[in-house]
């Protein structure tokens, strides 16, 4: 089947809930991201991180479209001198096309997840307000592609558990902040031209989140912007395959190499190859 290319985008934000169940949507409320499910592409359900559940494996995964074996972040501590994210990813293949690329985070060891000149700006700040504030600042300025990193939901987690109503609470400042977000690109014109996609690196239970239990793994997906297809998604998707449609979107070379696969349904396309079942990516990491 021949596909043809997405049109109407002209920029991408990725905006990742560190820790955040997909049944905490719900939950939390998260009001405005409830909202923006609405005239989305979404799952709650049937989308699934790596397995090893935990901030940088999952996120290099979801950035790279490559499994843990291939792009080399089997681990989740800063080792500088690991290098970076191995392979082609969505930085590489953004700032080559000379888009400008922002990484606004919370946990400095997200830096491995891209070399420093594929970043035009790499700011890590401490709080939701914080990083939404930064996006905003980033949003007047313009952007290619931009990653925007939440970290209150795995804190809050670690230190009063999953579901909790420190968690909770933390979850409704990330959605105020993510208000600030989307009202930052329509203030600059920006929304009409741009793909937002919200998700998350895993879930968790407890406090913790070693990959023992379903809700370790699971992980919203939701695709916002100009010609996406409001629908809910029931296949599979996997973390990969948010760089592959990020990359689809904006008309950069799908890498032959990925594991990721464009979430063609996103756009009212049916998709060519799904993967044969939700089971758990790229399990023979060790």
């Amino acid at each position: 089947m021949d596909i043809s290319p997405v049109t109407g985008f002209k920029r991408a934000l990725i905006i990742s809930y560190d820790g955040l169940r997909p049944d905490a949507i719900a939950a939390a409320p998260m009001n405005n991201l409830l909202e923006l499910i609405k005239t989305s592409a979404y799952t709650l359900t049937s989308a699934v991180t790596v397995a090893y559940p935990s901030t940088l494996p999952s996120h290099a995964a979801m950035l790279s479209g490559l499994c843990m074996q291939k792009n080399g972040i089997v681990y989740d501590k800063y080792y500088k001198y690991m290098g970076y994210s191995k392979g082609v990813d969505l930085f590489d293949l953004a700032h080559a096309q000379g888009m400008r690329t922002v990484m606004i985070v919370s946990k400095d060891k997200l830096r491995q997840l891209a070399e420093p000149e594929t970043t035009d700006v790499f700011e890590v700040h401490y709080g939701e307000s914080a990083v939404a504030k930064a996006a905003v600042e980033q949003i007047s300025q313009g952007f290619g592609l931009m990653f925007v990193h939440f970290a209150g939901a795995d804190l809050r987690g670690h230190k009063y558990g999953w579901m909790s109503d420190p968690q909770f609470k933390v979850l409704r400042q990330g959605d105020e902040a993510l208000g600030k977000i989307l009202t930052a690109l329509d203030e600059n014109g920006l929304r009409e031209t741009t793909l937002i996609i919200v998700t998350a690196d895993h879930g968790g239970h407890n406090k913790d989140h070693v990959g023992t239990v379903n809700e370790d793994f699971h992980i919203p997906w939701i695709a916002s912007g100009p010609g996406v297809t409001p629908i809910e998604i029931t296949a599979s998707l996997q973390t990969m395959d948010t760089a592959a449609t990020v990359a689809y979107a904006l008309g950069l070379p799908l890498q032959a190499d990925w594991d990721g696969i464009p979430v063609y349904e996103a756009f009212g396309v049916p998709r060519i190859k799904i993967h044969d079942d939700i089971g758990w990516p790229c399990h023979e990491w060790n």
